[in-house]
C-alpha cells in the first residue's frame, strides 16, 4: 500500500497540476469532472465500484484521490 496521509492530498494535487502544466483550480476541476462522470455513468460496473468506495456521497478531489490510492491494489 502507498504510505499517503489525508494531509498529503493537497500537495499531491499541486504536483499533479504542475506536471500537467495547468493551474491547481483547473486540475481540481478536471478531477471533479471525472468524479461526476463516474457518478452519472450508465455502466453498471462503474456505478457499483463508485458506490462501493463512496456510497451515495460525491467526494472532493482530495477524498477521491485518497480513497482510490488506498483501495487500489498494485
Amino acid at each position: 500500500m502507498i504510505g499517503l496521509k489525508k494531509h498529503d492530498m493537497k500537495t499531491l494535487l499541486k504536483v499533479g497540476a504542475k506536471a500537467k502544466g495547468v493551474s491547481l483550480s483547473a486540475f481540481r476541476a478536471e478531477i471533479q469532472e471525472n468524479i461526476y462522470n463516474a457518478v452519472n455513468s450508465q455502466d453498471p460496473v462503474v456505478q457499483k465500484r463508485f458506490k462501493k468506495y463512496f456510497g451515495n456521497k460525491i467526494p472532493t478531489p482530495e477524498e477521491y484521490i485518497y480513497t482510490i490510492t488506498k483501495k487500489t491494489k498494485f
